[in-house]
């Protein structure tokens, strides 16, 4: 049965694909940090989102694959597979590693392959 943690890294997972996270799942001081060159508010990262989400024709569709738990920290292994309405491809592979405080996400730290990422979005 997966934990109260789990089910809410899997709803984040879930909604990036509707373009907006649910922000109550997050303290009030959360950040997400990327490792292609972003550490904002989680706020900024819901806007962002949004910005993406524009470019695409049904979302950016996140599976997560293996879960791992270990205290305060729950890491997720996930793959992307979605398509630009320009016709290009978004497939990317991610590490998630989700810090709580209690039963609130703290910390995102995303790990993907930021090249892709920039090509695909043109972030230069």
């Amino acid at each position: 049965m997966p934990s109260s943690r789990e089910e809410t890294a899997r709803t984040i997972l879930s909604a990036i694909a509707t373009g907006s996270i649910p922000l109550g799942r997050f303290t009030a001081d959360a950040r997400w940090w990327w490792n292609g060159g972003i550490d904002i508010s989680v706020a900024e990262f819901d806007t962002l989102l949004g910005t993406l989400h524009a470019q695409m024709a049904d979302g950016i569709h996140v599976t997560p694959g293996l879960i791992m738990e270990a205290g305060e920290h729950l890491f997720v292994e996930a793959t992307s597979h979605s398509l630009l309405k320009n016709g290009t491809l978004y497939d990317n592979r991610y590490v998630f590693l989700f810090r709580f405080a209690g039963d609130r996400i703290a910390l995102v730290k995303e790990y993907s392959d930021s090249a892709h990422v920039k090509v695909v979005f043109a972030l230069g």
